[in-house]
């Protein structure tokens, strides 16, 4: 950075420090809360995206895209429905086609009639946008309620309709007005329950996640946990120097360590991200928590664990069991001709080369160092089944260590402003569970024990991932073994 600056320039970034040294003063004055006139102003500070402000948020006055599309639905319903309808009544022969405009109204029977199915399709466009446009309502039961009385009020009809009758059965439009009112009003159940509920919720969760101002709730944050603490109004950017490791210029000491990689508190120096500097007490704990989970698992005991497959613990076995409000937990153990913390520093501090090894994973990278047990991690799978399942990306805060002799590593899924979810890949979720290296009775040989949980989304049914992922473990064991089989090599 150059020294030669101007004096108007140093007098700009000065007023600018005192300017968001007032304001924040101005939020601790009054506990915490943004005057009104200033709530534009922290939406601004706290959208360190600007794909922030194209997402849609509950209290923003504004109707989504996605519901603004199921509403045009809902009038196209009408308006074919109508359509279909008068053709209907041209193509009946009875006189003019007034004539036969007037005997379905004015002289309307239920058996001999297809005006109700207009009327029943602008009841459904009347209580949709009643309860989507209006009242914005986040829920489904309205739309369940139209599709059920359109269901119901139908198959009654077509079992009274006279169908046989001279001019109805020389008019095809009499099936097709009562099959396209049927399937239209479960396309709209569809849409709203599998489009706009699930998109709003994740518009309104990467909202949180980049620090929008998304509530009026006096309890939620203030203040983003991404960017706030370091994006003033004035558009400077603070940050604190890393300090520097005791005797760092003793660089013999430093060559002479781990001949795979250096000791844990080297290896955790890795180049920080700007978000890094970030010491989230929200991550740290969600960290904790991973760490205390996995922890527990370990120590357990194997009692409730069924065996579901492998036949060994030299080539790898699988265990499984039902955990009550979680699911199925499986467990993969398989002895390791290699040293537990070797292959502990490899998996976790040598993560970035994992798609080198493992061809199952697609990348693998650090997104945020939170402290020196702590990180955040972005991984992507690759598709499987042949396609069938297309590939998953995952972020996951992982905290590591020792404890009782015992190395480990554990996961629990997160989000991070630097990674919203991606439109190439649907967003997975590697819920608690993690590494475990037991050290054995000889050196060179540790006891490699992951405890798996995982929820892929999308539209795969769960159990048919617990069926398959038995058989993704033990692929997953030869492609370890082959890594410990480098390692070793490289130790010689």
């Amino acid at each position: 950075m150059s020294i030669n600056r101007r004096s108007d320039d140093m007098v700009d970034v000065g007023s600018g420090r005192d300017n968001a040294a007032k304001y924040v003063g101005q939020v601790l004055y009054q506990g915490g809360r943004l005057p009104v006139e200033n709530v534009n102003n922290s939406r601004a500070l706290n959208n360190g995206n600007m794909e922030n402000e194209d997402l849609w948020a509950p209290n923003s006055g504004k109707i989504s895209a996605v519901r603004r599309t199921f509403l045009l639905l809902t009038v196209f319903d009408v308006g074919l429905s109508f359509i279909l309808w008068v053709i209907y009544t041209q193509l009946l022969g009875n006189g003019t086609g007034w004539d036969s405009f007037s005997r379905q109204v004015v002289n309307y029977t239920f058996k001999e009639s297809l005006f109700d199915t207009v009327m029943l399709s602008f009841i459904r466009f009347t209580l949709l946008n009643l309860a989507y446009a209006l009242f914005r309502l986040r829920h489904w039961w309205t739309v369940a309620l139209t599709t059920l009385m359109t269901s119901t009020f139908l198959i009654v009809k077509i079992f009274l309709f006279e169908f046989t009758s001279y001019a109805s059965s020389k008019n095809p439009l009499s099936y097709c007005l009562l099959i396209i009112s049927f399937v239209l009003a479960w396309v709209e159940t569809w849409f709203l329950d599998f489009k706009v509920l699930p998109q709003e919720r994740k518009d309104l969760e990467r909202r949180l996640a980049y620090g929008g101002v998304v509530t009026n709730d006096e309890r939620a944050p203030l203040l983003g946990n991404n960017r706030l603490g370091r994006q003033t109004p004035g558009g400077e950017e603070y940050y604190s120097p890393l300090e520097s490791a005791e005797n760092s210029g003793d660089e013999d000491n430093i060559s002479n360590r781990d001949r795979f990689y250096s000791d844990v508190s080297r290896s955790t120096s890795r180049p920080h991200s700007t978000t890094s500097l970030d010491k989230t007490p929200d991550y740290v704990a969600l960290g904790e928590k991973g760490w205390n989970i996995l922890w527990s698992m370990v120590t357990s005991g194997d009692d409730e664990w069924t065996l579901d497959a492998g036949r060994d613990m030299i080539d790898g076995c699988i265990y499984q069991k039902n955990v009550e409000g979680v699911g199925k937990l499986f467990k993969l153990q398989v002895y390791l001709d290699i040293n537990p913390e070797d292959l502990w520093n490899d998996l976790v501090h040598n993560c970035v080369v994992t798609p080198e090894w493992n061809p199952t994973v697609l990348e693998i990278k650090v997104i945020c160092v939170i402290d020196n047990e702590t990180d955040i991690c972005y991984s992507v799978a690759a598709e499987g089944g042949g396609g069938l399942v297309s590939s998953r990306d995952f972020v996951t805060i992982r905290r590591y260590g020792c404890k009782e002799g015992i190395w480990m590593s554990a996961g629990f899924p997160t989000t991070h402003p630097d990674m919203p979810p991606q439109k190439k890949y649907v967003r997975g979720e590697n819920l608690p569970g993690g590494w475990v290296f037991k050290p054995t009775n000889r050196p060179d040989q540790c006891l490699f024990i992951w405890f798996v949980n995982t929820n892929l989304k999308g539209w795969l049914p769960q159990k048919l991932v617990d069926q398959t992922l038995s058989g993704v473990l033990l692929e997953y064991v030869t492609y370890l073994k082959r890594r410990v089989k480098t390692l070793k090599q490289e130790q010689v």
